[in-house]
């Protein structure tokens, strides 16, 4: 074997498997490697257990504020994240940071999701144990996702979204499952999210910990909203995938070696130290980077400041001089606990904070599936993502013996194939039963106007532009407005929204509005509505308008085939009020 015969910088080199072989290659013969890449200029490889720990550590010489992947990202590109992001900061605003967010993951908070985590991982398999098959992707999915989803308060219609965002984040190496695009959008729409329930927890404090986080006041100041939307992402992907992406590893391993697994069945209190030893084998994360501040020697060679190295956990946690016998399987593994580098170096500042959360999960995930899994074995080749950052699994269909449900969850959401039959039923009654409300008015001519709510808008100063070729444009901010009506109650959300509307010369008031509504249940939608007023009336003619709506919620899909119509007025000045009716 030579030194490139594994380019390390090329997600294909995964696909199949970690390259084990090459690794232990590295280690024994050539400890640091250059990795060339025309486009950001590569890195380095740091394969050694004792100098990944070392670098990581070195807080000083190495700094976490660049791309911390292997994947193909500029710094520009992370702008947004870079000094918001835990993952992408250093001292002081990672302690900051950190100091944050610590109370969410200490053992009392661990210890309060512990029985809920047990009812999670035993609807899990509650979903498919009838059938005798499934797709293992879908247990694996179910628990992280539930759990993160209690943390950060995300309910229950929103959730699916969580392992999306995941995907795409994680997944955008992978045509299957995202690209570069995809994973920029996903972003985009985490913030967004997180930014909205960042307002409400701050207007209305409930019991979840992202409201605990968005209230935390620490130095004599709150998280940004940008440190709020980098720390949902965190919580929201690597919350979720990683652990997924281990149970699955895990899982696979425990069929390859069914006498481990009957030896674990016969005795549960096992499970906890062969959790750590598969976190060593698999490590979901195979590495992180960090960018050098300074000039640095090591093994003979020099690693320019500015240049990238990167760390491979998954060559450290097989590194001999740490764990004898490294590429053995041992649930038994006397050290794995404490030195294994699925979490990150022990004793650094970035380790894994909620390494003891993802833990708890795993126990009580492999633990419902060990004991009421029997005979269960692969039914179909196992997929790998697409990947040199993230150790994931797409696929792992399975077959087992078929076995009676536990619980009494009718409703169980399978993220990974979004077969969640009662879920999409429940929307579509809810949708139905949203378009028969009363009809107001019943014309001779077979037109009705079915009332959808009452719309109440604050205006702001406007712009005023006299003398255009369309006639005088009047910019005006709508800074806050209020839909209340039975089958739709919303808030504006806190983004740009206003009425561009114009004057023609012979006093014709043509109005032009883009805004975008968050129902009280937290749907999107988009309102646009052109319409006329006379304007030389001074506020006493009516606003006729004509509002379109679009959303991709499927609570309020009926109102993306609506045609509505309002009538306006002005309450007082700088207040309209609309009745906004469906036209059928």
């Amino acid at each position: 074997m030579n030194i490139g015969d594994v380019d390390l910088t090329n997600p294909d080199s995964f696909i199949e498997a970690v390259p084990f072989d090459y690794f232990r290659f590295l280690r024994e013969q050539a400890p640091l490697t250059f990795s060339p890449r025309a486009s950001d200029g590569g890195f380095w490889n740091v394969v050694r257990y004792a100098d990944i720990t070392a670098i990581e550590k070195d807080v000083e010489g190495f700094t976490s504020r660049t791309n911390v992947s292997p994947m193909d990202t500029s710094e520009a590109q992370l702008a947004n994240t870079i000094d918001n992001s835990i993952i992408l900061t250093d001292p002081p605003q990672h302690g900051f940071l950190r100091g944050s967010i610590r109370d969410a993951f200490v053992p009392k908070a661990v210890k309060r999701l512990e029985e809920s985590m047990k009812v999670y991982a035993r609807n899990a398999i509650d979903a498919v144990i009838e059938t005798g098959a499934c797709d293992l992707h879908d247990v694996a999915a179910y628990t992280p996702i539930e759990v993160v989803a209690d943390i950060l308060g995300v309910p229950a219609h929103d959730r699916p979204k969580l392992f999306e965002w995941a995907n795409a984040m994680f997944g955008q190496l992978d045509p299957e499952l995202s690209d570069h695009q995809r994973a920029t959008l996903g972003g985009f729409q985490m913030m967004s999210y997180a930014r909205r329930v960042t307002r409400r927890r701050r207007a209305k404090p409930t019991d979840d910990v992202f409201s605990m986080i968005a209230n935390a006041v620490r130095d004599g100041r709150q998280l940004t909203d940008m440190e709020m939307g980098a720390t949902f992402i965190v919580l929201a992907t690597a919350g979720n995938e990683t652990t997924r992406t281990q149970y699955l590893h895990g899982m696979a391993e425990l069929i390859a070696r069914p006498d481990v697994m009957a030896e674990l069945r016969a005795d549960p209190a096992l499970i906890p130290n062969a959790v750590e030893e598969m976190l060593r084998w698999t490590t979901p994360a195979l590495g992180f980077a960090r960018k050098a501040t300074r000039d640095h020697e090591l093994h003979g060679q020099t690693i320019r400041q500015g240049e990238r190295v990167m760390l491979w956990y998954v060559s450290g946690n097989r590194d001999e001089t740490v764990f004898p016998d490294p590429d053995s399987f041992d649930i038994r593994r006397a050290n794995a606990a404490a030195k294994h580098l699925a979490f990150g170096a022990s004793g650094g500042i970035h380790r894994c904070l909620g390494s003891m959360l993802a833990k708890a999960e795993l126990n009580a995930m492999f633990t419902e599936s060990i004991m009421r899994l029997n005979d269960l074995q692969l039914d179909g080749p196992v997929r790998r993502l697409r990947s040199n950052f993230t150790n994931g699994i797409k696929h792992m269909p399975v077959r087992f013996t078929p076995g009676p449900r536990l619980g009494d969850s009718a409703d169980i959401a399978m993220y990974a194939s979004q077969n969640n039959s009662a879920s999409i039923a429940a929307a579509a009654s809810a949708a139905a039963a949203a378009v028969q409300p009363t009809v107001v008015e019943n014309r001779d001519d077979g037109i009705q106007l079915v009332p959808i709510a009452r719309a109440t808008l604050k205006l702001g100063i406007p712009a005023v532009m006299p003398g255009t070729p369309r006639g005088m444009r009047m910019i005006v901010d709508v800074e806050d407005a209020r839909w209340e009506g039975e089958r739709l109650k919303a808030s504006q959300l806190s983004q740009p929204s206003g009425d561009w509307a114009v004057v023609s010369p012979d006093g014709t008031l043509q109005v032009d509005v883009r805004t975008t509504l968050e129902t009280d249940d937290g749907a999107l939608i988009y309102v646009r509505y052109e319409g006329r007023s006379d304007y030389g009336k001074a506020g006493n003619s009516p606003i006729i308008v004509a509002p379109l709506f679009e959303t991709a919620d499927p609570r309020y899909a009926w109102l993306n085939k609506v045609q509505a119509i309002a009538k306006g007025r002005a309450a007082n000045m700088g207040v309209l009020v609309y009745d906004i009716y469906e036209v059928r």
